[in-house]
Formats: C-alpha cells, structure tokens, sequence
C-alpha cells in the first residue's frame, strides 16, 4: 500500500471505495447535515462514493483505524485548469486537529500544483468549515446558492 503519511495511529492514504461507506457511517453531524442541505433525498454513502468516482485524486485520513476525513479533487474537464475540491470529516478527525491542518494544508498544496483553481461551495451555516476555509487560504466571492433549507456560499482557492 501507498501510505503518504504514517505516524502513531495517524495514517494518509490514497482512498478506496470501501472508504466512502466507512466514512458515511462516522460522518460528523455538521458535515451530515451539510449533505442534506446540498443534495435532498440522497444517502451519505451514495454521495461519497459519487463524488470519489468523480475525483480525480482522493485520500483518506484515518484515526486509529476509523476515517477521519476524506478529500478529493474533482476535475471540470480533462486537462483543465479548474477543479472542485472536496472534504468531509468523521468524528475522529477533532482528535487529531493539527494533523488534520497540516495534512489538509500539503494535499491543497499539492492540488494546487495541477490546478490553477480549486472551487466549491460550502454552507453557510457551518461556522466551523467557513474558518477552515478561511484558515486555508481560501476565498468567499460573494456568491450564494440558495437551497430549499440553507445558503452556500461560492470559495476558491488560487495558485500563488
């Protein structure tokens, strides 16, 4: 196996399907409602495995065993220079929070190696992902998707 980072119980890997439905077991409230808000009447897992197929890099972060969060990268077209970034967290990830930053921080890096921009949009109502968002180096332009429950607000992240 391919492990990017291995240190005590903290493990970075290249994700597997079988990921995406571990991860939709353990999935914090926050990002769970999250999913809800932005695609009504789909499961956790069905969403998670989609968005893996879409990506064309994805990682997981684990915890004693457990996904702690799941990020991947989303191309608009081939060889194209925008990308959709994506990250959901499991319950796990508070106990390791300044890996979590730190590894978050070298994949965005490393995504931004391939990508000019990475975009997507995150509910507004999830303080917590707005300062990670912020704390990352990413923007909010302004823009605002309504959806039935919740507003989701428009980020990017730039190549310097």
């Amino acid at each position: 196996m391919d492990f990017l980072y291995q240190k005590n119980q903290i493990l970075l890997r290249r994700a597997r399907r079988e990921d995406c439905l571990r991860l939709a077991a353990v999935l914090r409230p926050e990002d769970r409602a999250e999913l809800a808000a932005s695609h009504p009447a789909q499961e956790p897992q069905e969403l998670l495995v989609h968005f893996f197929k879409r990506s064309s890099a994805c990682f997981v972060l684990e915890y004693e065993g457990e996904p702690a969060a799941l990020f991947g990268v989303a191309p608009d077209v081939w060889m194209g220079r925008r990308a959709c970034v994506w990250l959901l967290t499991g319950r796990r990830v508070r106990r390791i929070a300044k890996t979590f930053v730190r590894v978050a921080r070298a994949l965005l890096a490393g995504a931004l190696r391939r990508y000019e921009e990475l975009y997507n949009f995150a509910d507004g109502r999830y303080a917590a992902a707005l300062r990670f968002i912020r704390r990352l180096g990413g923007t909010f332009d302004g823009t605002v998707c309504q959806t039935g429950c919740a507003p989701f607000l428009r980020f990017t992240f730039r190549r310097k």
